[in-house]
């Protein structure tokens, strides 16, 4: 990789776009600006390649990149061609097919290659230096780093996760809550561990399952086992408010040791061996926003993609699809945006516009299937065991690979139906999440 680096403390270096964060959606806007010839500062605090906590599981909806398929082999673990996902009561929707539904990567490899993408494309990386501050003036922004270097752009990106600067400033601007509320936040815990392609072949098989615990214990989230070539990738995802309300009630009570006691629990079901001990050491943690999409991602010659926006699938915490593909919307938008000259967050309200219309009424239906697992996991999984269509209906919602008028279809369908009547009824009394509107795939 070729990095440009303006010397610490040395003056202003002006760029067309600055790209706060250098994860997956930082790096995938930087790629496509980069393509278009725009000069990009992508600006990372950490050093690349580096770790990320996360499942490493990528959508079907990953196949729309060419520079991701094209590039397999730089990356690619596994593909996942069986899932299993258990209720609480034991029973699992078991579901299986000849292509993948989801494709199994390690964000230590992945991450980098992403960054090594936009690079060589053009884009000045910046890592190991943080973004101190920034301002909007009416004709720049102006980025101040912490090793005393200043930028100078049109636009800032923010994508630096879950508690983003950028994300900060519209919230503020637009007097917004600070935070994401503890229900819209997720804390998940995750390893690895080499277990040889041995044991993998073995016990996971050449469909390198996957599987999902739902309400492990009883606490709404799940467990994981994701099944890499060699590596096994096991965690566990609760919404902050369930850790809370959990540690209210039990004070000894703690999440690493809840993914302790899920390892425990694998080894007794053969999914896990029971030579290799796993320690507090092993595991790592991150923040992962599940509320839907901040509203709204875009302010005054500034927008957020990823994580920082909140694009994450309220069911299942999958955002890496999210994450690329926002990047390249909020690209898209801007190669018009700088045509025209025009960098006012009514102008650069178009990139909200655009993924609310390609993905956003998936979010609110993720976020209604989440509420219904959590509130009836084991009579949704003993409905979704009936049958293989119904167990692809299941698999593909879970995975995020199902397009938003298809689940609701579904969910409609269930309570037309009388299926789940006894439990969809008192769910739909007592929650507070509306039925979104949504539009038809036609419209």
């Amino acid at each position: 990789m070729c990095y440009l680096l303006p010397q610490a403390g040395t003056g202003v270096t002006r760029f067309d776009v600055v790209v706060e964060g250098a994860g997956p959606a930082g790096a995938t806007a930087a790629y496509y600006l980069a393509q278009q010839g725009k000069s990009v500062a992508l600006v990372d605090r950490a050093k690349f390649p580096r770790e990320k906590a996360c499942g490493g599981g990528l959508c079907v909806h990953i196949e729309e990149f060419d520079h991701i398929i094209n590039n397999w082999d730089d990356f690619l673990e596994s593909k996942c061609t069986r899932g299993l996902v258990y209720g609480p009561d034991g029973l699992a929707v078991d579901y299986k097919q000849d292509t993948p539904f989801f494709y199994n990567i390690r964000r230590f490899k992945f991450d980098n290659k992403l960054v090594e993408y936009a690079v060589d494309m053009g884009a000045t990386l910046m890592d190991g230096v943080a973004v101190k501050d920034f301002r909007v003036e009416e004709d720049r922004v102006v980025t101040e780093l912490r090793d005393g270097s200043t930028l100078e752009s049109e636009v800032i990106i923010g994508a630096g996760g879950s508690f983003d600067l950028v994300a900060r400033r519209i919230r503020a601007d637009e007097g917004l809550p600070m935070k994401w509320r503890d229900e819209d936040i997720a804390t998940a815990l995750y390893f690895e561990v080499e277990v040889g392609r041995e044991y993998m072949d073995r016990v996971y098989g050449p469909e390198r399952i996957s599987m999902a615990h739902i309400k492990f214990n009883g606490l709404d989230g799940y467990g994981w086992s994701f099944s890499k070539d060699t590596v096994l990738n096991v965690g566990i995802g609760c919404p902050r408010s369930t850790i809370r309300r959990a540690k209210e009630d039990n004070p000894e009570w703690d999440e690493r040791q809840y993914l302790l006691d899920y390892v425990a629990t694998l080894k007794e079901q053969g999914w896990f061996p029971r030579e290799i001990e796993v320690t507090r050491k092993m595991l790592a943690g991150s923040n992962i926003p599940v509320g839907m999409g901040l509203q709204p991602s875009a302010g005054n010659r500034m927008l957020v993609v990823g994580d920082a926006g909140g694009f994450v699938s309220p069911l299942s915490g999958e955002g890496l699809y999210y994450a690329l593909d926002s990047g390249r919307l909020a690209a898209d938008t801007l190669e018009g945006l700088f045509e025209r000259g025009e960098f006012s967050k009514a102008a650069l309200m178009e990139y909200h516009r655009a993924w609310r219309n390609k993905w956003g009424d998936d979010l609110e239906w993720l976020k209604v299937a989440w509420h219904l697992l959590m509130f009836m996991p084991n009579s949704l999984i003993r409905y979704a065991a009936l049958d293989e269509e119904t167990k692809m209906f299941f698999t593909h919602m879970f995975v995020g690979s199902m397009p938003a008028y298809q689940i609701k279809n579904k969910v409609l369908a269930l309570i037309a139906e009388g299926v789940l009547k006894q439990d969809v009824l008192p769910f739909l009394k007592r929650s507070e999440i509306p039925l979104p509107e949504v539009r038809s795939p036609a419209a």
